[in-house]
């Protein structure tokens, strides 16, 4: 079973991705989305039609792309039951943190980034402080969440609400602080020291710090 997986190892989706390939001990080909070449990216259009990362393209050449899909295959891929759990309420708490975390941390993360990178004149500030408080609410119902004691952020397992928490709390807790959030902090804390995330980490190092926002402090 072999599969190319187009992302750039600096991007939060595509670490989301690469984690959960690393975690399962999966081999694929990496190709690195450059949006300066202009032949590469009509292929990569031709695989992920919006442009977005990571895709993925296996042996028979189907393409699937979001990055909750391209985990899915590659849990089903590995034998399964690993990063999507085989319990059926297991696996409902998995996506409904996965899904909190790609739509109301990566989500708002995206778009102070790019109010960030905008022209001055053309930028939002209001629009920038609805999304770092919609951040806030999110560390708020993480905090909440992991409460209950459990280890990882839908229970005991590393599952796909791990993958997509590590690096896309890693990069939003630039932008609006964990704060006096001990759960939260202990929690980013074991998704830094995971081996599959650190590989990820490893990979996106040759690329520099592309991050507007300074090193977390908190």
């Amino acid at each position: 079973m072999s599969f190319t997986l187009w992302h750039h190892p600096y991007s939060g989706y595509g670490q989301k991705a690469a984690t959960a390939a690393y975690e399962l001990g999966l081999p694929f080909e990496l190709r690195v989305v450059d949006h300066t070449d202009e032949a590469l990216m009509a292929e990569f259009r031709a695989v992920s039609p919006f442009g977005k990362m990571p895709a993925l393209v296996d042996a028979e050449g189907r393409a699937f792309y979001e990055s909750s899909v391209v985990i899915e295959w590659m849990d089903r891929h590995a034998g399964g039951g690993r990063l999507i759990p085989a319990d059926p309420e297991a696996a409902l708490e998995a996506r409904l943190v996965d899904r909190v975390i790609d739509h109301y941390v990566g989500g708002p993360m995206n778009r102070i980034v790019q109010e960030r990178f905008r022209p001055a004149g053309s930028r939002d500030p209001f629009g920038a402080e609805q999304d770092a408080q919609v951040l806030a609410r999110a560390w708020d119902w993480l905090e909440e969440r992991l409460s209950d004691g459990r280890v990882w952020a839908a229970g005991e397992t590393f599952t796909l609400a791990d993958c997509a928490g590590a690096p896309l709390t890693t990069y939003a807790r630039r932008l609006v602080p964990f704060g006096d959030r001990p759960r939260l902090r202990a929690w980013h804390a074991r998704l830094m020291a995971r081996p599959a995330f650190m590989r990820a980490l490893e990979d996106a190092a040759p690329y520099g710090d592309l991050m507007p926002a300074p090193p977390a402090q908190d």
